[in-house]
């Protein structure tokens, strides 16, 4: 069964750009940027790069921002070699959980608060072992 994707039949109608409304809409949310961190306080992590042209067996401490559908958003320091596998440690009460993950994206962080700590955002894929 064919998809038909070329939607010439929907029209969505005329929007008057110079209409107030709009403007001030626009005008709201201009700047915003969205990089999917949730609510939650960071939690404190030791990370390493375990394979990869980066590899050692020294470990940097990071922040742990988000973990969800099978992501982890970490915030460093330093930027993570895209594409390298890292290995993350953080304490579960009185354990320590290691998770690996391969870095995916990674860029400086835009917020204010990450300007002024030089803080960059690395975006992990979790691997299942």
């Amino acid at each position: 069964m064919g998809h038909d994707k070329t939607r010439s039949y929907v029209s969505v109608g005329d929007v008057d750009w110079n209409a107030p409304e709009l403007n001030d809409l626009l005008k709201k949310v201009d700047g915003w940027n969205i990089d999917n961190r949730n609510n939650l306080p960071p939690q404190e992590v030791q990370i390493r790069v375990t394979c990869g042209w980066s590899a050692s067996n020294a470990s940097k401490p990071a922040l742990l921002l988000c973990e969800a559908d099978e992501i982890m958003v970490l915030a460093t320091r330093f930027p993570l070699p895209h594409g390298e596998e890292v290995q993350v440690q953080s304490l579960i009460g009185e354990s320590v959980r290691t998770r690996s993950g391969v870095v995916i994206e990674e860029r400086e962080g835009q917020r204010a608060t990450d300007r002024e700590q030089n803080l960059c955002l690395n975006w992990l894929r979790i691997r299942s072992r």
